[in-house]
């Protein structure tokens, strides 16, 4: 038999929100996404190509912007599987390649 909705453990009253427990939400406090991009190399990394040195300390975080793309499932499912087949996470890929192809562009 399954529960009703009646039956369902209902939440538990939470206490009301202090100006300063909003303030500090505001703020970038207690529920904010802090979740920066920590450069995977340690030390420097040379565009060579042209002519410049990114340096990056470690553990400098940078902050990111979300990038969202509509992919047709069937190129969403061959770039997975191809990518968990060369043991490679989905993020490092696309990230290398729009490094690489904002140089090209940027030569143009």
């Amino acid at each position: 038999m399954s529960k009703t909705f009646a039956q369902a453990p209902k939440p538990q009253p939470q206490p009301p929100l202090t100006a300063e427990a909003i303030a500090a939400f505001e703020r970038g406090g207690a529920g904010q996404d802090t979740q920066t991009h920590i450069h995977p190399k340690v030390g420097k990394v040379e565009t060579t190509d042209v002519g410049r040195l990114e340096t990056t300390k470690v553990g400098e975080a940078e902050p990111t912007r979300r990038l969202s793309i509509d992919l047709p499932v069937s190129w969403h499912r061959r770039f997975k599987t191809a990518c968990s087949k060369a043991d490679k996470k989905m993020l490092a890929e696309v990230t290398e390649f729009i490094k690489r192809r904002t140089v090209e562009l940027e030569k143009e």
